[in-house]
């Protein structure tokens, strides 16, 4: 008897989109992948294969993962989050917040420190 190969579809871009939103935000955080599915409560290869694209997180997941992350279930799944523009007070405010986001999440970082730095 001989196996019959399988045809899986490849990635599509908005399953790894969405994979390198979580994998981007937990390396933010500095979660290994085996803490964060063990926070969500799936297998570390569930989440090697949402980064990849291989595999969505299943609907009951998503708001636990958008949690985890520190995240709304609305960044997670379009990565936009326009409620946080809305809460910018300025137009200055508006204008860092859509600059940062365009940064990797390390020079984010050293953006915000150097904003706290200013403050002493």
């Amino acid at each position: 008897m001989t196996k019959k190969p399988t045809k899986k579809k490849p990635p599509t871009l908005k399953a790894i989109a969405l994979g390198i939103r979580i994998r981007t935000q937990r390396e933010h955080l500095g979660f290994t992948q085996d803490k964060l599915a063990g926070m969500i409560g799936v297998s570390e290869n569930a989440i090697t294969q949402y980064e990849s694209g291989r595999s969505s997180p299943r609907r009951e997941r998503i708001g636990a993962l958008a949690q985890a992350l520190g995240k709304s279930i609305g960044w997670l799944l379009t990565g936009n989050e326009p409620e946080e523009e809305v809460k910018a007070q300025t137009e200055s405010e508006r204008d860092a917040l859509i600059a940062m986001r365009e940064l990797p999440p390390e020079q984010q970082d050293f953006i915000v420190k150097m904003i706290q730095g200013l403050k002493k």
